[in-house]
């Protein structure tokens, strides 16, 4: 009967490490330009240099994600330096012909998927999707940071 209930143990274990191990192999990563320009990270920015000194942390804030993270964080000098940053890094990102667009809601990974098919439309906007259907504000809030100044490099670049 003990050689049974541990025969049973060992077979559950066995199970679950197998099941485990399924999951790291079916992880996909996600290539996409949307991706790589959401995360690429910005050495040269100091907007909020100070600011940061003051706080120090492991993450740099070089990123559209990490400075759209900083939004959420109480402290005024510090949104006030994400939003600074994130200013920053579109108009980088435009001057390097790659200006993002952020876009959420249902499908709206799909959706920037189908969009950057051909980046030689509509004035080479990189769409990238932030979140589905909810988001906290501070993503909403970067977005419109964001949005706000590709919306007005592109406008100033077709003026000229």
């Amino acid at each position: 009967m003990l050689q049974k209930i541990i025969l049973a143990v060992i077979l559950l274990f066995s199970i679950s490490v197998e099941s485990q191990n399924s999951l790291v192999i079916s992880k996909v990563e996600d290539n996409s330009i949307s991706a790589q320009l959401y995360t690429k990270c910005f050495e040269n920015l100091n907007q909020g240099a100070e600011i940061f000194e003051k706080h120090p942390s492991r993450m740099k804030f070089c990123s559209l994600l990490e400075c759209m993270v900083l939004l959420s964080f109480e402290e005024i000098d510090v949104q006030i330096a994400a939003e600074k940053r994130l200013i920053g890094i579109a108009t980088q990102l435009f001057r390097e012909g790659n200006p993002v667009y952020l876009i959420m809601g249902l499908d709206s990974s799909l959706d920037a998927k189908a969009k950057n098919e051909d980046l030689t439309d509509d004035n080479h906007l990189v769409y990238i999707s932030y979140g589905e259907c909810t988001n906290p504000p501070y993503l909403r809030k970067g977005a419109e940071i964001i949005n706000k100044q590709t919306q007005l490099l592109i406008k100033q670049s077709q003026s000229k």
